[in-house]
């Protein structure tokens, strides 16, 4: 017993020393293979001997939260009879079916209970009376098993996993059992820990780019980090210069003779990025105001310089209203917008605009601020 729980424990360490700096979950299509060894705890009247046990699990996760599991255990033990009686080896093998639901599977730490049904089969050794031969009593039953247990992911495809079951033993009617041939349930617990290797399945989706200070701009292109929330801002993330005040009209001086025709030199061409850009509007409103124009002149400035831009419109609504009301009002937004931009000498081909109602909020619809931030259109190159 001690030979075995010192290999385990260093199997467990060398494992976790060599092993990658990750942390992920259970992968949804992923199949699993859990070795583990543990200790097997049988009822009194059962008189058979507690001790170490070994097994071996085969799994796929339906779910995240949703796996099942093929497990099977084996328990060298002997009987436990009185003081005088020959005991004789008896190996109980344990199988079964089981439906596991786990918590938490994304995180590193994944707790879960599970809940089966199988058989136990008793094989009895020599009893020392007689030729010598294999003559204690064999034993097959049905039983019903549950617990809980937690596996602690330390690489995207490897866990540390902890297990308990209760297991009843239904009709036993071994002939070295208290009550032979009765209907009696016999209690067992079986406690184990081992490993959780995962493999197949999606890969996990990419962490999202960092925006600090949520104005739809990455860090990475960010020249104006900090910038307030709920602000305005242009395609890398500084507040739009105000528009100039009209020029004093002045009567003009007669026309000199024209210039030469200047040498027309083709703009360089914009590299391909994906920009967003956000107007906010009131509560229950899809008119625009003075504080987009600035936006959208970005926006116009960016199809005008290169023609092979087009923009996605994306209209949004915080929570208040009906969702059919706010789908609708999420519709008018986009069109609105997509509509100054048509008026503006942008070809409407260019342009496609589509309504999510509150179906994507980007803040907290629990809060004023939250909700005055999500009545909103975005602007987004594709």
């Amino acid at each position: 017993m001690r030979s075995v729980m010192q290999y385990l424990m260093v199997a467990l360490a060398a494992t976790l020393l060599l092993a990658p700096s990750a942390l992920a979950g259970q992968r949804e299509g992923a199949f699993t293979l859990s070795p583990m060894v543990g200790y097997h705890v049988f009822e009194g009247d059962q008189r058979t001997d507690d001790s170490v046990s070994y097994g071996l699990a085969v799994g796929y996760n339906l779910t995240k939260n949703w796996a099942f599991e093929l497990d099977a255990r084996y328990t060298p033990t002997e009987t436990d009879f009185e003081a005088g009686a020959n005991n004789f080896d008896v190996d109980v093998w344990t199988g079964s079916l089981n439906a596991l639901y786990h918590f938490n599977p994304d995180g590193s730490f994944v707790p879960y209970v599970v809940a089966g049904f199988g058989g136990m089969v008793f094989d009895g050794g020599d009893t020392g009376v007689g030729d010598g031969a294999d003559d204690g009593d064999d034993d097959s039953d049905f039983m019903l098993n549950a617990g809980a247990g937690v596996k602690y992911f330390f690489t995207d495809n490897v866990a540390l996993r902890l297990d308990a079951r209760y297991i009843a033993d239904l009709h036993s009617d071994r002939n070295f059992d208290q009550d032979p041939g009765s209907d009696n349930v016999d209690h067992n617990l079986i406690a184990t820990a081992g490993l959780v290797w995962q493999f197949g399945g999606p890969p996990p989706a990419p962490a999202p780019p960092v925006d600090s200070d949520m104005d739809g701009v990455p860090d990475a292109r960010d020249k104006c980090p900090g910038t307030p929330l709920g602000t305005a801002v242009d395609a890398v993330g500084c507040p739009p210069a105000p528009p100039k005040p009209a020029p004093v009209v002045e009567k003009p001086a007669p026309a000199p003779p024209p210039p030469p025709a200047p040498v027309v030199v083709p703009p360089a061409p914009i590299a391909k990025e994906i920009i967003t850009l956000n107007l906010l509007f009131d509560f229950d409103s899809a008119k625009i105001k003075d504080d987009m124009i600035p936006v959208l002149e970005q926006a116009k400035k960016i199809l005008d310089e290169d023609p092979a831009a087009t923009f996605m419109v994306m209209g949004h609504t915080c929570n208040i209203g009906t969702d059919a009301y706010n789908q609708k009002l999420s519709e008018r937004r986009a069109t609105s917008v997509k509509a100054w931009l048509v008026s503006n000498g942008i070809a409407t081909s260019r342009l496609e605009d589509i309504g999510y109602g509150e179906a994507k909020p980007k803040y907290d619809n629990k809060t004023k601020e939250g909700r005055k931030l999500n009545r909103r259109v975005e602007i987004q190159t594709r």
